[in-house]
This record gives structure tokens, sequence and C-alpha cells, in this order.
């Protein structure tokens, strides 16, 4: 175990994104596609599979079970994923800076989906009396823009085509779509609005 750790780390160091993956490729045994560059990340992961044309910046960490990373899909800097559970996100989606995924149980994001500026925390398990049986998994659907600083609390559903208002603290599920939600606790504060075209 420490050995692969230390292996891990050294991989993460490697100027060359083309070693890089062809070493994670041989190491590891991931599937990683055409014409993926990877900075100096962190990868430790059971299962991995990243799609083509896929960008990985510096100081990314990726510790879970199952990571998958869909088609023309970009990482900026310093982002942790951290857990035992699956972290997925779809084609054409971006995380920007700085942003915390505890993904102790499961999330997905879906394609076309921004997790836009920086600090914002996804939680997917809570304390030792949380209800057995309670799905704890995050769920954020296509085109979605979730703006900076935003906390969502275990088990929270998004639908597609919302905007999350930066600060906001969404701790309820919000099913339907084409809304802008924001506030704490978030709320829908306008409904029946294309945030891409209105915005």
């Amino acid at each position: 175990m420490r050995l692969k750790k230390i292996i891990l780390k050294f991989v993460k160091h490697l100027p060359t994104s083309n070693v890089k993956v062809m070493l994670l490729k041989t190491f590891k045994g991931y599937n990683i596609g055409k014409n993926v560059t990877i900075g100096k990340a962190y990868f430790n992961c059971e299962t991995l599979n990243i799609g083509d044309n896929v960008k990985i910046a510096n100081g990314n960490n990726f510790t879970c079970n199952t990571l998958i990373i869909g088609d023309n899909t970009v990482f900026h800097s310093n982002n942790n994923i951290v857990g035992s559970g699956v972290f997925k996100i779809g084609n054409n989606s971006r995380v920007i800076n700085n942003h915390y995924f505890d993904v102790w149980n499961n999330i997905t994001i879906g394609n076309d989906s921004w997790i836009a500026g920086k600090n914002s925390e996804f939680w997917t398990h809570g304390s030792i009396h949380t209800k057995t049986g309670k799905n704890l998994d995050i769920e954020i659907g296509d085109n979605n823009y979730i703006g900076s600083s935003c906390k969502f609390a275990p088990g929270v559903k998004i639908g597609s085509i919302n905007i999350v208002g930066l600060g906001s603290v969404v701790t309820n599920s919000f099913n339907t779509n084409n809304n802008i939600i924001a506030g704490n606790p978030a709320k829908i504060v306008k409904n029946n609005i294309d945030w891409r075209v209105n915005w």
C-alpha cells in the first residue's frame, strides 16, 4: 500500500502528460481516452474512465472508488474528490477551482454543466445517526450552472437548465427545470427561465 502511494505521487509530478497517461494505463489499468491532458494531478481510484479531449490541470486530487469523466470535460486547479463512492461527470462540463466533493456516497453531474467560481462544497454523508437506507447521493442534471461558494447537503437532487446563485446553501432537492435557485436555505426565486439565454 505504501509503495503504491509512492508510485502514484511520483506519477503526479511527472512533467509530461503523455508519459503520465501511459503509466496510469499500464500501472493502474485505467481507461483513458484520446487527446487527454493531465497536469500535476493525483489519482487513486479502483476504477477510472476518462473520455476523449479531457483536460485536468494541476493540484486536482481524485481519491474515490470509481471516477468517470465524459468527453471534452475540463477540471481547472485544486479540486478535491475524496471518498469511497462514485464520482461521475458528463460530457462538455467544467469544474473550475478549489471545489470539494465528499464522495462517501455518490455524486453525479450531467452534461454541459459548470461548477463555476471556487470553494463550493458537496457533502454526501451525515453523522453516525443518519437514518439507514436514506439515499445520500447528490445528482446535478444537465446544463446547470453552480455559482461560487455554494454548499450542497447530502441527498440533494437538481434538475436541468438551472442556475444556482453564488453562496447558496442547498438543503432540499429541486427536481424541476429552468429555474434560478438562490439563498440560504436555497429556494426557487425565478422559474420558466433558461439561464443560458436570459441570464
